[in-house]
């Protein structure tokens, strides 16, 4: 945990150095936190018991999550570093808890009228077992686990460029990289790099797209199973992922949204002769937006790497995500998710070709109450969260757990402008999740001598 005190004290000082001279371009420090205590019915996240085994056992906990955020920002760039500790306990099973340091820094650039960048730098350091209790109910990610505690490094950077070609044509690039390490003997990392290209057309109350995603994949030390008990081996695989989806996005008015992306994907093993797969990939979305609460309803199709159990994965996914008001006079409002997984990983089959693998099941219900002093959606919250996980492999493996706690989250000082309380489903060929329905004018040619409108850090994004 030394190092991650080490990032806290370089994220803070250079905050208060930069805070005073920074002041005139709109700097900004706010410090947050969250913190609760709750019960939960499977502590160890302990499959349900088959033949005499042990089962599930309950036990009571409590999580600490303190953080800095920075912000710096000029009519032409605006910059993000924070910094955050995250931290689950638990009463008898102490082997169960987990901490998180994780630090992070985002900046967007206008660096012509007509283009863009935007670039990302995050790194964390963390003993996690399989809570998801680090995120907000209306932001909570349903991923398959292998299972207990893991002790791992991780690293991400991403950019985005943009170009408007005319004020209804521009043009994005965007590029991630990302390592795993877990920090054992024989470690099963994972290393993904990858690079998205689009194009974009917008319309009075439309936005055509079409973008072209190439990942590359690589996990070492996978360990094979069906194998000798006796022995243990390993391999290395080498995975690319292709994707070419065409997108539509539409307004429906006012508050509601809705967009269709309809394209394929192309898994090819590097590795041996196992050759590709070709499969189908989409996503249907349907959005509501206003100023006191949101929610999205959507669906995907889609290949996405998961380095807790080192596969590519075919995942078919729905999910609802919402927060509203409920009775605004006693300012009380309720967030959440519902969601459900179908996923198959891609791996050779007996004959060596590439395949689908045995399908794994997910289920997650993830709903809070809050109550706000202030306003509906602000910095400041009281909360009861229930939270039901669920999940399946084959089908003699299934793990549930719930887990029932209560609240405290707040920000010092207020923000002016409450941020978003649910992440909507990111589209294919995005870095980040989608943004707020455009209801925009329509567009027009700009004048003789007139500059064209700058291009928004986003711009990359879609």
């Amino acid at each position: 945990m030394g190092s991650g005190r080490g990032i806290a004290v370089a994220a803070f000082g250079c905050a208060i150095l930069t805070h005073h001279d920074a002041r005139a371009q709109e700097a900004h420090l706010q410090g947050v936190f969250t913190g609760s205590i709750g019960i939960t019915d499977n502590a160890n996240s302990t499959a349900e018991p088959q033949d005499g085994a042990p089962g599930p056992e309950a036990d009571g906990f409590g999580t600490a999550s303190p953080g800095l955020i920075f912000t710096y920002a000029t009519p032409r760039i605006a910059q993000t570093l924070s910094y955050t500790f995250s931290t689950s306990f638990f009463f008898r099973h102490f082997e169960a808890s987990s901490y998180s340091n994780t630090a992070m820094w985002s900046g967007s650039f206008v660096t012509s009228p007509r283009t863009s960048l935007s670039l990302g730098v995050s790194g964390t350091q963390s003993q996690l077992n399989t809570f998801q209790l680090e995120q907000t109910p209306g932001t909570t990610t349903l991923q398959g686990t292998g299972g207990g505690t893991t002790l791992f490094v991780q690293g991400s950077f991403n950019e985005g460029f943009s170009f408007r070609a005319s004020p209804v044509w521009s043009l994005g690039q965007s590029a991630t990289f990302s390592v795993y390490s877990p920090l054992q003997d024989r470690p099963p990392r994972t290393y993904s790099a990858g690079n998205t290209l689009t194009a974009q057309r917008t319309f009075r109350h439309d936005t055509a797209s079409l973008a072209l995603s190439v990942g590359y994949t690589h996990f070492d030390n996978v360990r094979v199973t069906g194998t000798d008990p006796t022995t243990e081996t390993y391999t290395t695989r080498d995975q690319l992922v292709s994707t070419l989806v065409a997108s539509w996005q539409h307004d429906l008015g006012r508050r509601f949204s809705s967009q269709l992306d309809v394209g394929g994907t192309i898994a090819t093993d590097l590795m041996g002769d196992a050759g590709s797969l070709a499969r189908p990939a989409g996503l249907a979305a349907l959005r509501y937006t206003h100023d006191r609460g949101e929610a999205e309803l959507a669906y995907t199709y889609s290949a996405s790497p998961n380095v807790f159990l080192q596969q590519i994965q075919l995942s078919h996914s729905l999910s609802l995500r919402a927060a509203a008001p409920v009775r605004p006079a006693w300012h009380l409002s309720v967030e959440g998710s519902a969601g459900a997984q179908l996923s198959q990983p891609l791996q050779p089959n007996a004959e060596g070709e590439l395949d689908t693998g045995p399908t794994t099941i997910g289920v997650l219900t993830d709903v809070a109450l809050l109550w706000s002093p202030v306003t509906v959606i602000p910095d400041f919250a009281l909360a009861l969260r229930y939270q039901h996980t669920n999940q399946r492999e084959r089908s003699d493996t299934q793990t549930v757990r719930n887990a029932l706690l209560l609240s405290v989250s707040g920000g010092f000082p207020r923000r002016a402008v409450p941020g978003s309380r649910i992440s909507m489903t990111q589209p294919f060929g995005s870095a980040g999740p989608a943004g707020a329905p455009r209801q925009q004018a329509a567009p027009s040619e700009p004048q003789e001598d007139e500059a064209p409108p700058s291009a928004g850090a986003g711009d990359a994004a879609r």
